[in-house]
């Protein structure tokens, strides 16, 4: 397990804000030092802050039960990624590793006792692994544009569609909460998505597609759109790597701040921030 030393910590605690603040932090695939340096980065104080992770704790890396255990210290409040998602009703997606079928009944508990849902809201920013699309914009209005409610809905209608998955067995994903247009699986860089086809009226923080392989559109438009992309990126790491880079979001007083660099022994090199209201 990674920890940091006194003088990381002393380091950290300078850069602390002096409220609360929630980090979001996502797309760790078994490699617990993504998640250590958001926390060091970040100056996130445990049992003070509030920690919510947007998905994909396994395979890639060879340290999935580590970081799950982590977050599970931590008391992080769980969403479900297309990773896990694929472990959980048992099909396999690209890069599954066998090893983290072991995980498939932690998982289907998780879901059981809705401690692991698809969205959840945060000071009025919507979190998921992947990002929403216009395709909820007409539930966001019934529900009078409040994030709050449109999550709870999702969630209750993706722990329904699970469940139907688990009793008739998976054949086709039911649209829009299991397909490629759910909030777990949705490619923003996509043709068919970009910028445009997001939902509109609030603020997200997802991660799933790393910003540095955007094809299409660009960091900056996407948050114009109000989407704040923060998966760190594992793409070229090997099962055995400690990766020192970190990309993560903190959510306080309303206001959505993005930052990634790369962190280096006692030290934090400048990374970048994106800071919007």
């Amino acid at each position: 397990m990674v920890s940091m030393t006194n003088r990381q910590m002393m380091q950290a605690g300078a850069r602390r804000p002096a409220a609360p603040f929630t980090l979001v932090v996502s797309d760790v695939h078994g490699y617990p030092e993504l998640l250590e340096n958001a926390l060091r980065g970040s100056g996130f104080r445990e049992g003070i802050d509030r920690l919510v992770f947007a998905g994909d704790f396994l395979d890639r890396g060879s340290l999935a039960r580590e970081c799950l255990q982590r977050l599970d210290e931590l008391g992080a409040e769980a969403l479900i990624g297309n990773h896990d998602q694929a472990i959980a009703l048992g099909y396999w997606i690209g890069e599954q590793q066998e090893a983290n079928k072991v995980f498939r009944e932690p998982l289907l508990e998780r879901l059981r006792t809705r401690r692991l849902n698809l969205v959840t809201s945060v000071d009025g920013v919507l979190i998921s692994h992947a990002g929403l699309t216009r395709v909820f914009a007409a539930d966001f209005r019934e529900l009078g544009r409040d994030p709050a409610r449109l999550a709870a809905r999702l969630n209750r209608e993706h722990h329904a569609a699970v469940g139907r998955q688990l009793a008739h067995g998976r054949e086709l994903p039911e649209p829009r909460i299991l397909d490629e247009w759910s909030p777990q699986r949705l490619r923003v860089d996509d043709a068919d998505v970009g910028p445009g086809r997001l939902l509109d009226g609030v603020e997200q923080i997802a991660g799933h597609t790393t910003s540095t392989v955007f094809r299409r559109w660009t960091t900056a438009m996407f948050r114009a759109a109000g989407l704040h992309a923060i998966d760190p990126g594992t793409y070229g790491l090997g099962p055995g790597d400690h990766p020192r880079h970190y990309r993560y979001a903190v959510i306080q007083g309303g206001v959505v701040r993005v930052e990634g660099g790369t962190m280096e022994v006692g030290t934090m090199e400048a990374g970048t921030s994106e800071e919007t209201r």
